[in-house]
């Protein structure tokens, strides 16, 4: 027999384990099982998800399912679109909402950037251009300082007591 794990068809483990093999098949699974470790690795998982399965005993159906089950489509049916949308939330706990609402806005930030970005305007040039009369004053000053140097000068060496 092939190993089913090799040749790809594992289907084979879960069938023996689930009991839908013919007898000459799974008897010759069984013997390669004896052989080789993965598919009995394989096999005996898939024997506890089996017994797993048949433990399980499905709840009984109350008498009034059917006409509840009904009752809760026609309301279904006949809410808008925005309703059913906001009843999916009218169930969601605080943990799982907030990060939702904080993705939310992230998103909504970065859409508002992106349609209108900030624009940010480069630092202000000094100006270099100098006015006629503003030359014309400092000029005009400089002349002032130069007559009471030399004023300051001539008086400093007229002075007696001057060195």
């Amino acid at each position: 027999m092939n190993c089913p794990i090799e040749s790809r068809d594992p289907e084979m483990l879960v069938a023996l384990c689930a009991g839908q093999l013919d007898l000459k098949t799974a008897e010759a699974l069984k013997q390669h099982l004896a052989a080789c470790a993965a598919c009995r690795s394989v096999a005996a998982e898939q024997a506890v998800v089996w017994k797993a399965l048949e433990a399980w005993e499905a709840p009984v159906v109350s008498p009034d399912f059917d006409r509840r089950l009904y009752r809760r489509i026609d309301e279904g049916a006949r809410l808008t679109w925005f309703a059913r949308f906001l009843r999916s939330f009218r169930e969601m706990p605080l943990r799982q909402a907030l990060p939702l609402t904080a993705t939310a806005g992230l998103l909504l930030m970065a859409g508002f950037l992106v349609q209108h970005p900030i624009i940010v305007a480069p630092a202000a040039q000094r100006q270099d251009s100098v006015r006629a009369n503003q030359v014309e004053r400092t000029l005009d000053d400089l002349e002032l300082l130069r007559q009471f140097s030399a004023a300051g000068s001539a008086s400093e060496s007229a002075h007696p007591d001057a060195m």
